[in-house]
C-alpha cells in the first residue's frame, strides 16, 4: 500500500499498549491516518511513500497534550511583577473590559504556535482565567480564539462558561477605539456558549467543552443556589451536544461537594489542580472515572500538593497541564515532564516516584483517556491519526546515544522538537514552520498587547520591582503591627 509520507530512520517510542521502542523505525501515513510502524526496512518495503523524511537520530513519538491552559494568557505574561492577588486582578479587568476579538485571536495565534513548536499537537484552553473570568459575553471573542489556533494547525478543546456569581457582570466592547459597557446575565453567557459549540464545534480540530466555576459547601446559600440553578443548565448544554466538562481550581472538599451537593461529577469530566484532596475526594474520582489534569508548575502546586501516586495507585486518570502560558511559565511539557517527577519525588522523599515512562504517559496515552480521545491520539499505532512529533537527540545535552526514553524526559526541552505532523501534515520540519509568518505572529501579539494595556491602564503593571534582586521575597511583606521584620 503506497504511502503519503514515511518518517524513516529514528527510534519509535511509540506508547502503545506494549510500550514497545523501535529502533530504526519508521512511521508510515496515509491522509490523516497512521497506516504502518515497525522496522524500516519493513514499512518502506511494505508502503512506498510519496514523501520521505529522514528521521536517523531522532526519536519519533505521539504529539505530546497540554491538558490545561488559559487562553488570553499568552499575552499577560509577567503582568504585576509576581504578585499573584494583582494579576488575578489584571486578567479579570483584561478579560471583561479591556480586550477584542483581534486581543483573542492574536493572542490564539501566538500561543498555539508555542504550542506547536515544543511539539504540543492537542491543547486545552479556557476562554479567560483569573478566578473563572470567562470572556463569553458575545461569541465573537470565542469565534476569533478557534479561528486563531486553526490558523497555526493543531488540535484544540476550547472550554467556555459563565463566571462566577453574582450576575449581571459588566462586560466592555471596543467599537471605533470607544469603550462601550453594559451587564451581562448568566443567560446571555449560555446563549454565547451555544453559539460557540455550533459554530466551532468540530471544525478545524476545534472541540468546545464546557466549564463552571469550582464551589465550596461553605460558600453562602445565595452563591450556592445559583450555581446549582446554572450547573444543570450547563449540564444539560454539555449533554445535548455530547461534550467534555471541566474545570479549574479544585482542592480540599470541592470536588466531594461538586458530586455530592451539585451534581457535576461524570465520566467525561476532566478537573484541573486537585490539590490537598480528601479521601471522599478521591472516592468521587474513583466512582465517576473523572480525569485529573496535574499542573505541577502552577502556583497551585506550591499551596498545595496534588496526590497524584496516590491517585494513579486508585486507577484515576492523570495528566500533565501548564496551566499556561502566564504569569511565569511556558507550554513546554518536557519542563513539566520533569517538573512533576520531581514534585512528588521530593513529597514522599523517593527518586523512584513517576519514572520516565509514566511521565510520558501524562502527556500522550494517558491524556488523550482522559480527553477521551484515546481511540484517535496518545499513541503511535495503524488506524491512528497521525498526529507525530520528532526530536532531534544529536545535541550535546542529549548524548551519548543510549536509553532514548530517559534522555527524552530528564535532559530534553521544547526546543529540541524537529518536526511536527497533525492529521498528517506537516506543519513544522528542521523547526521551520512553513505556513507561518512568525514574526507577523509576533508583531500582531505585540500590537494587540500595547492597545491592550493602553485600554485599561495597566501599563505600570509591567515595571519589574525593585525586590526581584538580592532579597528573599519577591515583593515587600507588611508585618502585622506592633511586629519588626528582621
Amino acid at each position: 500500500m503506497k504511502a503519503d509520507l514515511l518518517l524513516s530512520g529514528g527510534t519509535i517510542i511509540t506508547v502503545d499498549p506494549a510500550r514497545s521502542v523501535i529502533e530504526d523505525g519508521a512511521v508510515a501515513i496515509s491522509g490523516d491516518r497512521i497506516v504502518a510502524v515497525g522496522p524500516r526496512g519493513y514499512v518502506t518495503r511494505a508502503h512506498p511513500a510519496t514523501r520521505v523524511i529522514d528521521t536517523t537520530h531522532h526519536a519519533i513519538l505521539p504529539g505530546l497534550i497540554d491538558g490545561h491552559g488559559h487562553a488570553g494568557h499568552g499575552l499577560v505574561k509577567s503582568l504585576c511583577g509576581g504578585d499573584g492577588a494583582a494579576w488575578m486582578d489584571a486578567c479579570r479587568v483584561i478579560y471583561t473590559t479591556g480586550s477584542s476579538p483581534g486581543f483573542w485571536q492574536a493572542e490564539a495565534k501566538l500561543a498555539a504556535l508555542e504550542r506547536l513548536m515544543f511539539g504540543v499537537t492537542t491543547g486545552v484552553s479556557l476562554l479567560g482565567g483569573g478566578d473563572s473570568v470567562m470572556r463569553t459575553d458575545d461569541p465573537a471573542h470565542g469565534q476569533a480564539h478557534c479561528a486563531g489556533v486553526a490558523e497555526i494547525g493543531i488540535r484544540a478543546i476550547v472550554a467556555v462558561g459563565p463566571t462566577r456569581p453574582p450576575h449581571p457582570r459588566t462586560y466592555a466592547s471596543w467599537e471605533g477605539g470607544r469603550r462601550m459597557e453594559y451587564p451581562v446575565s448568566f443567560e446571555r453567557q449560555l446563549e454565547t456558549m451555544q453559539a460557540l459549540i455550533e459554530t466551532c464545534h468540530g471544525r478545524d480540530g476545534v472541540q468546545i467543552a464546557m466549564l463552571m466555576p469550582v464551589v465550596r459547601e461553605e460558600q453562602d446559600a445565595a452563591e450556592r443556589a445559583s450555581v446549582m440553578r446554572q450547573g444543570r443548565l450547563v449540564q444539560e448544554l454539555q449533554r445535548k451536544y455530547r461534550l467534555l466538562f471541566h474545570q479549574d481550581g479544585h482542592r480540599a472538599g470541592s470536588i466531594d461537594v461538586a458530586d455530592r451537593v451539585f451534581g457535576l461529577m461524570g465520566p467525561d469530566v476532566f478537573l484541573s489542580h486537585c490539590t490537598d484532596l480528601t479521601q471522599a475526594d478521591i472516592a468521587a474520582l474513583e466512582r465517576h472515572n473523572v480525569a485529573v489534569v496535574h499542573n505541577p508548575s502552577a502556583i497551585a502546586s506550591v499551596r498545595g500538593y496534588c496526590p497524584v501516586p496516590e491517585l494513579l495507585d486508585r486507577g484515576i486518570t492523570v495528566m500533565l497541564g501548564s496551566d499556561g502560558t502566564a504569569p511565569d511559565r511556558s507550554t513546554d511539557m518536557f519542563r513539566h515532564m520533569f517538573m512533576a517527577r520531581r514534585v512528588h519525588q521530593r513529597e514522599h522523599r523517593d527518586e523512584s516516584l513517576i519514572p520516565p515512562g509514566k511521565a510520558l504517559e501524562m502527556v500522550t496515552i494517558d491524556a488523550a483517556r482522559g480527553l477521551r480521545m484515546d481511540r484517535d491520539i496518545g499513541s503511535l499505532e495503524p488506524g491512528k491519526l497521525a498526529d507525530i512529533i520528532t526530536v532531534d537527540l544529536r545535541k550535546p545535552h542529549l548524548a551519548p546515544r543510549n536509553m532514548p526514553l530517559w534522555r527524552l524526559v530528564c535532559f530534553a526541552n521544547g526546543q529540541d522538537v524537529d518536526t511536527v505532523v497533525v492529521g498528517g501534515r506537516v506543519l513544522m520540519q528542521g523547526r521551520k514552520v512553513a505556513h507561518v509568518d512568525i514574526d507577523a505572529v509576533l508583531d500582531e501579539a505585540q500590537l494587540a498587547t500595547e492597545l491592550m494595556l493602553d485600554r485599561t491602564g495597566l501599563r505600570p503593571a509591567l515595571a519589574e520591582p525593585a525586590t526581584l534582586w538580592g532579597q528573599k521575597h519577591s515583593r515587600t511583606l507588611r508585618a502585622p503591627s506592633g511586629v519588626r521584620r528582621r
